[in-house]
């Protein structure tokens, strides 16, 4: 059983090869591919050439472009790398009968709903980075019957975010260490995730052979503010909590809007697997 990892530098594709490496067994054979290898922006037309020999079972998609504010002003390049690549790697799927498993965002929902969205909850993306990922979203349902695509919000591991320069927990360290006062809104909610608990999850998945394939909300198991969040971060990484000042969603000056409520429900995926709380694995992040 061939498991092939795309985008295996970044910081949920790091934590797949090291989780699916360490914890299957020698009847599979796991094969990170980094951007060095694999391309998306050029090799998206040599899907074939560049996949076919390594004999793919499953293939998961960790390639995206994610950040927003860059996605915003560079759509092309988004589209590109979030939508159209999707579209050529999902037909190479189905072309060959490889099961795809694809990350997607809690970003593909508007921020309006006062309580936590299912999967089959009407989708507005606010943003080009959400437009992005709900397009790819479509591409796969349209193109193959074999995928999982699971949504995603918040993440926070080790390896950061490439495309970010860290994670929300670096910035946070960070900033009180060189402000005297930072804003954090306090009435924007989501739902941080660990990648080493989505890695788990997937590794569950491959593990026990589950094909209820679809759509899956793949998140902790609680939500909260990021003002929480950074104050919590804050204590764990024995900073001063009291340098994090709360401010409003409505005042806060973004450049490109952002959904306000995108906390996710996962009443669905606990069908199969049960997610740690966002405060137990920031815990074990710092444990490490």
């Amino acid at each position: 059983m061939n498991v092939i990892i795309l985008g295996a530098n970044g910081q949920l594709g790091y934590d797949l090869v090291k989780v699916l490496a360490g914890n299957l067994d020698r009847s599979f054979n796991i094969v990170g591919i980094s951007r060095i290898q694999f391309d998306a922006s050029y090799d998206m037309y040599k899907i074939e050439e560049k996949l076919l020999k390594y004999s793919p079972n499953i293939i998961i998609n960790c390639i995206a472009l994610t950040n927003v504010d860059w996605c915003e002003t560079n759509s092309q390049q988004a589209l590109q790398i979030n939508s159209d690549f999707v579209y050529h790697l999902a037909q190479f799927c189905n072309n060959y009968r490889v099961i795809l498993m694809h990350i997607s965002t809690d970003y593909v929902f508007d921020g309006i709903k006062e309580t936590a969205y299912k999967e089959h909850d009407q989708t507005a993306p606010q943003n080009i980075y959400g437009l992005s990922k709900y397009l790819a979203e479509g591409i796969i349902t349209a193109y193959h019957d074999r995928s999982f695509i699971f949504r995603v919000s918040g993440l926070f591991g080790k390896q950061g975010a490439s495309g970010k320069g860290g994670n929300f927990i670096t910035t946070i360290q960070r900033l009180i260490q060189e402000k005297d006062k930072i804003d954090v809104i306090v009435d924007q909610v989501s739902n941080p995730t660990s990648t080493i608990a989505i890695a788990r999850c997937i590794l569950h998945f491959i593990m026990h052979k589950v094909n209820d394939y679809g759509l899956y909300h793949c998140v902790s198991n609680d939500s909260c503010s990021w003002y929480d969040f950074a104050r919590e971060i804050a204590l764990l990484s024995h900073l001063d909590a009291d340098k994090i000042s709360p401010i409003e969603f409505k005042d806060y000056k973004f450049k490109v809007h952002r959904p306000q409520n995108s906390v996710l429900s996962i009443d669905k995926l606990s069908h199969y697997y049960s997610m740690p709380s966002w405060r137990e694995s920031l815990i074990e992040y710092f444990s490490e």
